[in-house]
């Protein structure tokens, strides 16, 4: 897939685990001193051993200055949009705009619906998500009052607000053609995960499926992010190669790394690899 030539950002892939919090508070003020753009945290909330993800974003921005954060994705079957809309607005606004939304149609279902959430097939799931991202921009709109008759979410006559401090962006995480084609149709941005869909022919026929939807739709292809969770950490001779091909042959424009995140390893990441990712995209491109 070729390069949609945009502005790369890197950031880090957090795992919330509650053996260790004052770690993870760490390792974000880390990644916020040593420059990196983003912040993801996974959201399985029926994990025993994990924190709660918004509350943790939300100790997150109070002790960082440029991180951007967002979960990655939030489990849209045990957050209703409404409310999640007002929270990620909410914490939007009390952190200046750092914060976007990684929206997840749902996976996992028997743990889900052990936390008392819906079972739902996977074309119940893409049409929840799709009235999902309805509902969220119209809690973030200027409407005095909105309404939205959905099969799976409904708002009848709710004042909106309050209006996040930026437009935040929705980044979906999924891989099948339907929610490929939202990403296209109605998202701001994709966000897959290596081990799920890896470099390859499935990666390009889906960045193909995302293309065909945009352009159907009237929307510029380029306009949608591409953010790409690695899997785990390696030296930077193999990982600037990669994510130089991610970028150029595979359009991805933003890399969260996942691994131990000691200050050792976040300073080396920001150090060796990140500048050579840059400097070699920028080669390929002129």
């Amino acid at each position: 897939m070729p390069d949609y030539g945009r502005d790369l950002e890197f950031g880090y892939f957090l795992t919330p685990d509650a053996d260790d919090p004052a770690r993870l508070l760490t390792a974000a003020k880390e990644l916020d001193e040593l420059g990196f753009e983003l912040l993801g945290v996974q959201d399985h909330p029926y994990i025993g051993r994990f924190l709660d993800t918004w509350t943790l974003l939300s100790v997150i921005v109070a002790r960082t200055s440029r991180l951007r954060v967002f979960p990655d994705v939030a489990s849209l079957p045990l957050r209703p949009p409404a409310v999640l809309a007002k929270s990620a607005a909410t914490l939007d606004l009390l952190s200046g705009g750092r914060v976007e939304l990684g929206l997840g149609a749902g996976a996992f279902w028997d743990a889900i619906a052990a936390m008392g959430g819906p079972l739902r097939s996977p074309g119940e799931s893409i049409e929840a998500l799709r009235e999902a991202i309805d509902v969220i921009r119209l809690v973030w709109s200027d409407e005095r009052a909105v309404r939205s008759d959905g099969n799976t979410y409904s708002l009848h006559g709710l004042h909106p607000g309050p209006r996040p401090a930026h437009d935040i962006g929705i980044w979906l995480g999924v891989y099948k053609p339907k929610g490929l084609a939202l990403v296209g149709s109605t998202g701001d941005g994709w966000l897959p995960t290596m081990g799920y869909l890896d470099p390859g022919p499935a990666m390009s026929e889906a960045h193909a499926r995302i293309d065909e939807a945009a352009e159907a739709a009237g929307r510029d292809p380029a306009t949608i992010r591409r953010i790409y969770n690695l899997d785990g950490l390696a030296p930077a001779a193999e990982l600037v190669p990669l994510i130089t091909d991610l970028a150029i042959e595979y359009g991805m424009d933003g890399f969260m790394f996942a691994g131990p995140a000691t200050r050792d390893e976040l300073t080396r990441l920001a150090a060796e690899v990140v500048p050579a990712v840059r400097n070699a995209v920028l080669a390929e491109r002129a």
